[in-house]
């Protein structure tokens, strides 16, 4: 298997999502692939596929609108069969885009389980690491002994370096180095044969080494002078340089906060509307297709955000629920979900709730449909981590505690969590005798987190 990354377009990256059910002794060798990869192309493609198609159809023949009331039946069959011919290409493009995220999510689901890929293995195998290890070390072996060589005897191991030995100690000891071994050969030029030249061709040559020695000596007089300057290199300007960029986006070291600046749009496609985060939310903040596709699948008459944050689950819920109660420890975020759902126009139907949902969950009256949980995961470190441990990494407590906590409130639960999960923790947490349903995020070919759904309401609420 082969894992294919392409570049993802940060401000309006294709979705792609591959369900999965598991119980609780699943593991990866008993998935139907090709009716997950099946699955996941007419979810997109009747999601997406109609306006993806109107609108890369326009941008490309922007002359349509206004000529296809007024052609001839000729020119119209000609239309149609370009419109064809954009639909074929378009779909194989996307398909093909879908495939290589398809395979990325069939090695990260492996993964996922603790189970090592043997055709990885043999790739690595074929491409003889092991001869190009061996290299490596040997470079790094002669620098040392370059580095270390006052510590060693110096070992000669060509014929070129003897000579050169050699030529140093006739230099060291005041000896004529003439006619002993030379430091560089000599480059053996052919003799020019004796010819009689004309005096024209004398005072030609003649011209030109005054000349050059002209132009040589009003250089160096130019340098001396300081008339001429060294040339210096132009000073590479910031390209994430903006003025509605935040003041600890622009001084973080080595734009490492960049990244999330140029996403802006994927996260909220009305960020320039004047969306507010703070700097923790920017690297928290649930992608808006994803939100989206989590709302469609947890649609319901009353919903519980947890982990509300900055607003991102929350706005997309206010979509298709009834109603929304947003809950948050932190009252600057919640500040800033209330003015952020403002900009969607969906405040009015959203509750938000100042409170510890550990403490909210266990002293509310409160009987939601759907319970959804995206608790923080540490900061942007969870990449690091080959399995991410949802026990013992989640914040506040562990998934299993967060898991009981919820349903306190509501047996279905969606729980939305990093993509390297450790997938058998993520399908303990349905108990024992009961299945969960996963989601694999994807945008474009680069898988974004997973989405776990529990409680029978919410597995058999497939989106449309």
């Amino acid at each position: 298997m082969n894992i294919h990354y392409l570049t993802t377009s940060r401000s309006n990256p294709q979705f792609y999502s591959f369900i999965q059910f598991f119980g609780d002794h699943s593991d990866c060798t008993s998935c139907d692939w090709e009716a997950i990869l099946q699955a996941a192309w007419q979810n997109f493609w009747q999601r997406e596929g109609h306006d993806l198609l109107e609108l890369k159809w326009h941008k490309r023949f922007p002359e349509y609108k206004s000529l296809i009331n007024v052609v001839t039946p000729e020119e119209q069959t000609f239309w149609q069969e370009l419109w064809e011919k954009h639909t074929t290409e378009l779909s194989a493009k996307f398909w093909r885009i879908l495939n290589c995220a398809f395979e990325n999510y069939q090695n990260e689901l492996v993964k996922s389980f603790g189970t090592s890929l043997e055709q990885v293995e043999q790739d690595f195998i074929d491409l003889n690491i092991t001869e190009r290890v061996s290299k490596s070390k040997k470079r790094k072996q002669k620098k040392q002994q370059e580095v270390d060589g006052d510590d060693e005897p110096f070992l000669p191991s060509t014929e070129d370096d003897l000579v050169l030995d050699e030529y140093e100690q006739l230099k060291v000891l005041g000896l004529p180095t003439n006619f002993g071994p030379q430091k560089y050969p000599k480059q053996h030029k052919p003799r020019n044969k004796l010819h009689e030249s004309s005096s024209s061709d004398c005072s030609d040559c003649c011209q030109e080494i005054l000349i050059m020695e002209r132009d040589k000596s009003l250089a160096l007089h130019g340098v001396q002078s300081g008339l001429v300057s060294k040339r210096q290199k132009p000073k590479k300007k910031k390209i994430w340089a903006n003025e509605m960029m935040p003041d600890f986006m622009q001084n973080e070291g080595k734009g490492q906060m960049v990244k999330y600046w140029l996403k802006r749009f994927s996260l909220f496609s009305r960020f320039d509307q004047g969306i507010r985060l703070d700097r923790e939310s920017w690297f928290s903040v649930t992608p808006e297709k994803i939100a989206k596709q989590t709302a469609r699948r947890l649609s319901c008459d009353l919903i519980v955000d947890a982990f509300c944050g900055c607003g991102g689950n929350a706005i997309q819920f206010a979509n298709t629920c009834g109603r929304v109660i947003a809950v948050d420890i932190d009252a600057e975020k919640l500040a800033m979900a209330k003015h952020n759902a403002g900009i969607y126009g969906v405040a009015h139907k959203i509750e938000f709730i100042h409170a510890d949902f550990l403490q909210f969950a266990v002293s509310s009256r409160i009987r939601p449909n759907v319970v959804f949980l995206s608790p923080p995961w540490g900061g942007p470190g969870y990449q690091k981590q080959a399995n991410f441990d949802i026990e013992r990494s989640l914040l506040p407590v562990g998934a299993n505690e967060l898991m009981k906590r919820a349903r306190l409130l509501s047996d279905n639960v969606g729980f939305f969590l990093p993509r390297n999960s450790n997938m058998t923790q993520v399908v303990a947490l349905s108990g024992a005798g009961q299945q969960c349903e996963v989601e694999h995020n994807f945008l474009d070919t680069r898988m974004v987190a997973l989405t776990a759904y529990y409680g029978n309401e919410v597995i058999r609420n497939t989106p449309p």
